[in-house]
């Protein structure tokens, strides 16, 4: 038994379920054990339920009849469906900043591009952390409070298992980056939309090969 010790632990468990989901070991359908969860991780079923209230939220899961809480349903489709709003969400934010760069902005993120090309190539945990601290920056930068909320509820399982592919390299993750930057620098915000819409999509293939490989869903 895996006891946690970590302040946010109903993050932990939504973390826990996650990986499960991505590992195969929960379908779509499943049933979650809240009982069974808490045992295993050696948490009371109080955070599981608060875990299971953010799952909801975010689309992974459903509650029914007696608040039982079930995997929703997930493949290609639906997972391409759900990237392609992250991007268009993101194009958004990221197009506002294009209006009026802020120096400070454009700092930190060629900060972050250059730390991301300076990565060991083999890094791919650490590739995938600062490609999300780019687009949370962008986000924090660009998005107003209603799309910042939008985008932290809509995105989190998404990001999270953007995280868990291993399938792009550093150079690809850091040029499509470079790209939204870039046309951010030239104050060219119809760009910079369509360039984080199209890095949405590549992360989304990411996601399905990954899962495909894994045997969790069929490539369609």
């Amino acid at each position: 038994m895996t006891t946690l010790k970590r302040a946010k632990t109903s993050q932990a468990v939504v973390d826990h379920v996650q990986t499960q989901i991505f590992e195969g070991r929960l379908r779509p359908g499943d049933r979650i054990d809240v009982d069974g969860v808490a045992t295993a991780l050696g948490v009371s079923p109080t955070p599981v339920r608060e875990a299971l209230t953010l799952l909801e939220r975010d689309g992974v899961i459903s509650k029914r009849v007696h608040r039982a809480a079930y995997i929703e349903h997930f493949d290609a489709r639906t997972l391409r469906a759900d990237f392609h709003v992250l991007g268009m969400l993101s194009g958004v934010a990221v197009a506002r900043i294009a209006v009026d760069p802020d120096p400070e902005v454009l700092a930190d993120l060629h900060r972050m591009l250059d730390e991301l090309r300076a990565a060991p190539a083999d890094a791919h945990a650490r590739h995938e952390e600062l490609s999300t601290e780019i687009r949370r920056a962008e986000h924090r930068a660009g998005a107003t409070p209603r799309l910042r909320a939008e985008l932290r509820g809509f995105g989190h399982f998404l990001e999270w298992a953007a995280r868990q592919s291993t399938t792009r390299s550093r150079d690809e993750l850091a040029d499509a980056h470079a790209q939204v930057i870039d046309a951010i620098v030239a104050g060219d915000s119809r760009a910079a939309s369509e360039h984080r819409q199209t890095e949405a999509r590549s992360v989304a293939e990411a996601v399905i090969a990954e899962l495909v490989q894994r045997g969790v869903i069929e490539h369609g």
